[in-house]
């Protein structure tokens, strides 16, 4: 099957909306597909993630990963083509998901095939899971339940090999204060002007640096005042929302000691808001803090040298020379690895286009990852 056969395929997940909360119509064309393509099992597990695998012996297990939730298409009017129409123009398929990242899930299920046609030791599974985009609730469960020894993750990478990534650590600061009515300011205090001379203060200071991930930083991004109405009303409250993004070793209660520095005042309050997740039937359900810890490859593990050479092999097909870097948003990695696998990325399509209303990846692109997927398969699965 050529290279028509993966960007229908493509197209099709395109099609099937699969917004974060609601992605049973991806997840059972995925299946579907697998089955169709004979993979041993081919199954949604309690979470709603969609896995297949093909069993050939007692080698390692490797696992090709994507997840099949989407960000909201927004204002169909704004996009260059209807984002579910799966339509393929200039060289690109557009929607969706096209690289974020249901093109990439397509080529994976397409080359687990391949593999299985060429012959390998061990087990290949391909897992397309949910919930990525609000915290990982697919990928965390997968962790927990689906064991594997190498995990390549298919973000979007321009076809570059990636190692990993900054964590994300959502703080949010509680600034106090008394209402009073606008014109009479004096009567009250005012929650807003406690925030903004922290906002002030936080662009001045210093954060850790250097090292693969070049540092973190802190953005502040949502500002709420209570009561909510009353545009002629001193604040009695402020919450301010900040993107902390980290590098290894700038833990979580590192992060709220620095930020505790700019302020003064003992009633302004920081804590790690929590998210609480569960699966669309309700079988699997969880909080936590929203953390996504940093990921880096470690350093003395074997499987960045036997990718690099798979991915050498498949690129130079296409007289392309292999480029390696890291992620500049977070992925599902840190969850995927924590029983111990490492997680290498490599993916097609522009990062930049992701949750926009031009996201598209090159039709081009998804035969080369495509065969690339299969190479890093067979490379970790010698027979």
């Amino acid at each position: 099957m050529g290279t028509d056969a993966v960007v229908k395929l493509a197209a099709d997940l395109l099609r099937a909306p699969s917004q974060t909360g609601s992605e049973g119509p991806a997840a059972e064309l995925l299946v579907r597909t697998m089955n169709e393509l004979r993979f041993d099992e081919a199954y949604i597990d309690d979470a709603g993630n969609a896995i297949g695998k093909l069993l050939r012996g007692d080698g390692p297990v490797v696992m090709l990963n994507g997840h099949i939730d989407t960000v909201p298409v927004g204002d169909e009017s704004l996009w260059p083509h209807p984002p579910l129409g799966g339509v393929v123009a200039d060289g690109r398929l557009w929607g969706r998901g096209a690289c974020d990242m249901k093109s990439a899930l397509a080529c994976m299920v397409m080359a687990a095939a391949d593999a299985a046609e060429n012959g390998f030791n061990g087990t290949l599974l391909v897992s397309g899971v949910v919930q990525e985009e609000v915290g990982g609730l697919g990928a965390r469960h997968l962790s927990q339940t689906v064991r594997s020894d190498v995990v390549v993750l298919g973000e979007p990478s321009k076809l570059q090999l990636k190692l990993g990534h900054r964590g994300r650590v959502e703080v949010k600061v509680v600034f106090p204060g008394a209402i009073a009515h606008a014109a009479k300011a004096e009567l009250g205090e005012n929650a807003l002007g406690h925030a903004a001379r922290f906002v002030a203060a936080l662009e001045g200071l210093e954060l850790p640096s250097g090292g693969p991930l070049r540092g973190s930083s802190a953005t502040p991004t949502r500002l709420v005042t209570y009561p909510l109405k009353g545009a002629n009303v001193v604040p009695g409250r402020a919450e301010l929302i900040i993107d902390y993004r980290n590098i290894p070793g700038d833990e979580p209660a590192d992060i709220l000691a620095r930020l505790r520095t700019l302020t003064n005042d003992p009633r302004v309050e920081f804590c790690l808001p929590l998210e609480h997740a569960k699966s669309a039937n309700g079988k699997v359900s969880a909080s936590y803090e929203r953390v996504a810890p940093p990921y880096l490859v470690p350093e003395d593990h074997p499987a960045p040298a036997l990718a690099r050479t798979a991915l050498r092999r498949a690129l130079a097909a296409e007289g392309m020379t292999l480029q390696e870097g890291t992620w500049w948003f977070c992925t599902d990695a840190p969850h995927l690895a924590k029983a111990g696998a490492p997680v290498i990325g490599f993916g097609p399509g522009e990062e930049e286009l992701a949750h926009t209303t031009n996201e598209s990846v090159a039709v081009a692109d998804l035969e080369i990852a495509r065969r690339a997927y299969r190479e890093l398969a067979l490379a970790f699965l010698a027979a």
